[in-house]
């Protein structure tokens, strides 16, 4: 190519050091939630069948997880940091509070869904050869407790970048220690009463603790960092529109039952059930005001 390449150490600058210093505790608060899947796997190794049970739920509320996180984490920090640094605290926290709706609005009808058909879904996408309808059970049962915790996994990546944008990547880094503390506490304690699920709840409950920690902890950021009257608003109707999605789904289940029980025909009628979930839960969202259509469409950009 006509030079020579020589590896050498990089020369450790001030500069350097301080990114390191910043972005070493944020490495671990930004994989919590993966830290917390692999203790919870090793608990639930104990049990035959059971890390099996985890890992392919795991897969199917990855997707939502991965998608909206992802896009969040792309999207929010860097405009949040730009606007506050500019000074701009009105924007900083319509940015924040758009960021919250895009997140929920996404995630708590992903989490119903998750939970009322965890049963079809593992069943079509999973059950043929060694893979039998006990194997189903349980990880349908996974599926659904992995996805109560789904707005909690985004919501993470919403509430960080408050901190991320001041630099301050210790707190969330104290919080993560305190929830896989926690979530290690709760699978192991409640393993003898509820067996391998202990580790999915677990997951879940240390979720939801961060969530609680990152929330508690931004009350003292000022106004950037609290919901604003549209936000407050619209979260109760997309709580609402995607309750309104799940007796549908409910419904649609039983309707489509022979459908989704016969080969040949039951990929066929899980796509119909999901569709009619998405449909209905757009649907309920615009008629009660939980989103516009609009909203959804702005984000192409």
């Amino acid at each position: 190519l006509g030079f020579r390449f020589t590896p050498r150490m990089p020369t450790w600058t001030p500069e350097l050091k301080r990114l390191a210093t910043i972005a070493a505790p944020a490495v671990l608060a930004g994989g919590v939630v993966q830290i917390n899947l692999l203790v919870g796997r090793q608990v639930a190794s104990y049990t035959d069948g059971a890390v099996s049970w985890l890992v392919y739920a795991d897969r199917l509320y990855q997707l939502p997880l991965g998608v909206v996180g992802i896009a969040i984490g792309t999207v929010l920090l860097p405009d949040l940091s730009r606007r506050l640094r500019a000074g701009d605290t009105t924007g900083g926290r319509a940015s924040f509070n758009r960021g919250v709706e895009f997140a929920l609005a996404l995630t708590v009808p992903a989490a119903v869904a998750l939970m009322v058909i965890s049963l079809p879904l593992i069943s079509v996408l999973y059950e043929r050869g060694a893979f039998g309808p006990d194997d189903t059970a349980s990880t349908a049962l996974v599926l659904a407790i992995y996805g109560a915790g789904l707005p909690a996994f985004v919501l993470h990546k919403v509430l960080q970048p408050l901190y991320y944008a001041r630099e301050d990547t210790r707190r969330p880094f104290r919080y993560a220690v305190a929830s896989m503390i926690l979530n290690a506490a709760i699978a192991v304690g409640l393993m003898q009463f509820i067996g391998f699920a202990a580790a999915a709840l677990a997951t879940t409950l240390a979720g939801w603790i961060m969530v609680a920690q990152l929330w508690l902890g931004s009350r003292q950021m000022g106004d950037e960092a609290r919901l604003d009257d549209r936000c407050r608003s619209r979260l109760p109707r997309i709580v609402l529109a995607s309750l309104g999605m799940g007796a549908v789904l409910l419904g649609a289940q039983i309707i489509l039952g022979p459908m989704l029980g016969t080969d040949g025909w039951r990929y066929i009628g899980l796509g119909l059930l999901i569709s009619t979930g998405i449909t209905s839960y757009f649907a309920f969202g615009v008629l009660i005001g939980a989103f516009k259509l609009s909203d959804f469409r702005g984000l192409r950009r």
